[in-house]
């Protein structure tokens, strides 16, 4: 027992799995003692099984190639059936939608995909269950259940926001564990990226729409099968990309595709005549960390420098590793001041980093950042990059964990 995964988790994070556990339990027990079962109840419930095994089986390989490229919170579709379920199904019948459902991407689709172990499993589902629950309580408070005659706008208003409570609670559970994983994190970690995201917003809409039909007009529920199966493939085709421009071991931009978008960004400045600085950022004596804890602790000590220049700078700037511990950064539209408080802010980021050796022991990282701008510096890329590379090496000649403008 010692030897399962879980246990391998920090206590604070099995401390919370059990806790949502516990909890997906006593609705459990709290919904089968109120429970009033019809034959109608039981038939849908069957149906939304069959329906959510079927678009499963569907995009079974799909999934398991998702599944094998998803570093974040993973969207699995099965929302679109958990969430018609708390809309439709008393509470103990939409526990037993989600537990088939999630038992059976077990079986199918997740086992023996390295990485995900039957606690993650059943944490999601519990963490399902507690959101399908709070959703179907915030339907009734509206009037969203039992579905019948349209309201007009508070129909949309009240299905709006049961969507909304089960995207924000299912959110707000896996960014806790996130945060108590991860210690400190940047917020884009905490929160997801905003393609996966609206997936899972497109999912929980389309459950309304299940929901719907599956009340008025259930063969019509068919029709959700292949605009289902075709997000599913938009959201595979999306990872590979993801895949082959970021760089494997900081998330950041891999050096081949930073330096495409970088040549265009700076054609487009040199065009309306707009400023683009560049920094260029090297983790300090980072050799010395790989020959003193060994490269798997230099390895994580660079994934937390990436996360923690990413967390900084702007959704429109390029952020990029060129190999080794240096990270590049392209900013449009900047200069002077600007650029100097953006360099100050990464050189004070990754100094707040956390790294730990494989014994524990406290490493302290920092950055020297060397800064070029356009056209003062040149107006080629390896120009920028050549006036950018001596001001850091005046950066590290100067004492390290410095900013210097070239």
């Amino acid at each position: 027992m010692n030897s399962w995964p879980i246990w391998s988790l920090p206590v604070r994070v099995r401390a919370l799995v059990v806790t949502v556990v516990l909890a997906a339990t006593a609705v459990l027990v709290a919904d089968s003692v109120s429970a009033r079962v019809t034959f109608h109840d039981m038939r849908s419930c069957l149906v939304l099984v069959g329906l959510g095994i079927v678009a499963a089986e569907m995009g079974r390989q799909v999934e398991r190639r998702r599944r094998r490229f998803a570093d974040t919170p993973h969207v699995n579709f099965s929302s679109v059936w958990t969430l018609a379920a708390a809309l439709i199904l008393p509470g103990v019948l939409a526990f037993a939608v989600v537990v088939v459902l999630y038992l059976h991407l077990w079986l199918r689709s997740w086992r023996g995909i390295s990485g995900i172990h039957m606690h993650r499993t059943l944490f999601s589902a519990c963490n399902v269950i507690l959101s399908c629950h709070i959703a179907a309580w915030c339907a009734r408070g509206l009037l969203v259940v039992p579905i019948g005659p349209d309201r007009g706008v508070f129909s949309l208003l009240g299905a709006a926001s049961v969507v909304a409570v089960y995207f924000t609670v299912n959110s707000v559970v896996v960014g806790t564990v996130i945060r108590l994983s991860s210690g400190k994190c940047s917020r884009r970690r905490l929160i997801g990226r905003a393609d996966e995201n609206l997936l899972e917003l497109a999912t929980l809409c389309m459950g309304v729409v299940a929901a719907a039909l599956l009340t008025l007009a259930p063969w019509l529920a068919a029709f959700l099968f292949f605009p289902l199966y075709a997000l599913h493939r938009s959201a595979l085709v999306r990872q590979f990309e993801q895949a082959a421009t970021r760089d494997p071991k900081t998330g950041v931009l891999n050096v081949a595709s930073w330096r495409a978008l970088a040549e265009s960004e700076l054609r487009r400045a040199q065009k309306v005549g707009g400023n683009l600085s560049l920094l260029l950022i090297n983790v300090d004596q980072f050799a010395l960390v790989n020959v003193v804890h060994g490269e798997v602790v230099g390895d994580r000590v660079l994934k937390a420098a990436g996360a923690a220049i990413s967390s900084v700078v702007r959704n429109k700037d390029l952020c990029g590793r060129l190999g080794g511990d240096e990270f590049v950064v392209m900013l449009p539209g900047c200069s002077g001041e600007q650029v100097l408080s953006i360099a100050h802010r990464i050189r004070e980021s990754v100094a707040t980093i956390d790294a730990r050796s494989t014994s524990e022991q406290s490493i302290q990282i920092t950055v020297s950042i060397g800064a070029a701008a356009s056209p003062a510096a040149g107006t080629d890329l390896d120009d920028l990059l050549r006036a950018a590379d001596n001001a850091l090496f005046a950066a590290k000649d100067g004492g390290r964990n410095r900013v210097v403008i070239g």
